[in-house]
């Protein structure tokens, strides 16, 4: 039944930022959610735990650089994700307003689209935003629960051989001595893996709303390509249109118009939430990457697949965002193409005037601005090469 979502048969209507909306009403910052006293009090841990534990783990890492690099690696590797979440959270509670109308209005527009291939275009879209979310969420958690693993069964193999427990916690982090010892050990544990969980709600929620608002923009998009091509459909290229048909024309082309530019306005609003977040993951992306990928080197057992599960949960993350600004920037070109290679010719001056109109408008490409980059897939590539020559680069200092 938990993974009845995946399949075909599960309503459509339901996937609309279904494990977004999961993720971060279970830590309490989903933009739709009534802000009750009870829900503002349980946020405020969460952000409380997530900041202390990043202020924590950055400690642990800073300080151990001159005594261990894998140590002060091991801990500096999960901190830049977990700092990055906390800039995810922050943006959400602060464009939580904006987010929400921003929810709201794209659903009302889909909603809107209700032919039979309008209707396939939701189901594959749809259903594709949340496959690939569940894909980033079950990396997420395999990845935080990895880490409690790895301590388990550390500690499991040093009273085995008849050696005391080591009282760390999954995540290193420099805490103060009560903490770290019993009777609170136990209670501290569970709320730094809690912490971990916190992480991975964070940047589920946020990059799912980001690969959300893409693919569903990218629906409205190839709506609005159809209608345009069956608006300016013609029987046969002899007849002529009446000039009662050819005014309808106009006041319906008028109207998609409208549409393509309320499109291209939702883009630039979802560019303005979404600007700290993505311009953050691009930024540290190939630094937290590389980093993994050379904790992965430097360890071995356990550690090896914690770094490996690690690894493709960031690659994860980056790749959706990639993807998700293709797909506008495609179903925006396939608008400006299909618009031209219509029978537009096939109308009077005025019709015509209108769809070059909106052959002009598409073929400015939509894209989710951010300074210095545009999320695309060619942008990933770019991303792996620098990974790659950052990762050359430390395995021939270390």
């Amino acid at each position: 039944m938990l993974g009845r979502f995946f399949t075909s048969s599960y309503p459509m209507e339901r996937h609309y930022f279904m494990l977004p909306k999961f993720a971060l009403s279970v830590i309490g910052f989903y933009p739709e959610q009534e802000r009750t006293l009870g829900l503002r009090l349980w946020s405020f841990v969460n952000f409380f735990i997530l900041a202390y534990g990043c202020y924590a783990e950055a400690y642990y890492g800073i300080h151990y650089i001159a005594i261990d690099i894998a140590t002060a690696l091991d801990a500096l590797c999960p901190v830049a994700s977990s700092i990055l979440s906390l800039l995810k959270m922050v943006s959400i509670w602060y464009y939580r307003d904006e987010m929400k109308a921003l929810i709201q209005r794209i659903r009302t527009l889909t909603e809107a689209q209700r032919s039979e291939r309008k209707l396939g275009y939701k189901k594959r879209f749809y259903t594709l935003a949340t496959r690939l979310t569940a894909l980033l969420l079950i990396s997420g958690l395999c990845t935080s629960t990895s880490y409690s693993v790895r301590h388990l069964l550390d500690n499991v193999l040093r009273r085995a051989h008849g050696k005391d427990w080591i009282y760390e916690t999954p995540f290193k982090m420099i805490l103060p001595a009560p903490l770290l010892r019993l009777p609170l050990y136990p209670l501290t544990y569970m709320i730094v893996h809690w912490h971990g969980y916190i992480t991975v709600a964070c940047f589920t929620g946020a990059d799912g709303l980001f690969l959300g608002f893409c693919l569903y923009l990218t629906v409205l998009l190839f709506s609005l390509r159809d209608d345009v091509n069956d608006l300016l459909e013609v029987a046969s290229i002899e007849d002529t249109p009446t000039e009662e048909t050819e005014a309808r024309i106009v006041r319906e082309m008028e109207k998609l118009v409208d549409r393509h530019n309320e499109i291209a306005e939702l883009t630039q609003r979802v560019s303005g939430v979404m600007v700290e977040i993505t311009l953050g993951h691009f930024v540290t992306s190939s630094l937290i990457i590389g980093t993994s990928v050379v904790d992965m080197l430097l360890f071995s057992g356990v550690g090896i697949v914690v770094y490996l599960v690690y690894t493709w949960a960031v690659g994860t993350e980056i790749f959706l965002y990639c993807l998700g600004g293709t797909h506008i920037m495609e179903a925006c070109s396939d608008l400006a193409r299909s618009t031209f290679a219509s029978h537009w010719y096939g109308h009077s001056v005025r019709v015509q005037r209108m769809a070059l109109l909106m052959l002009s408008r598409a073929q400015k490409v939509l894209t989710i601005k951010i300074p210095f980059f545009s999320p695309s897939l060619e942008t990933l590539t770019s991303i792996l090469r620098f990974t790659g020559s950052l990762i050359a680069l430390a395995r021939s200092r270390i």
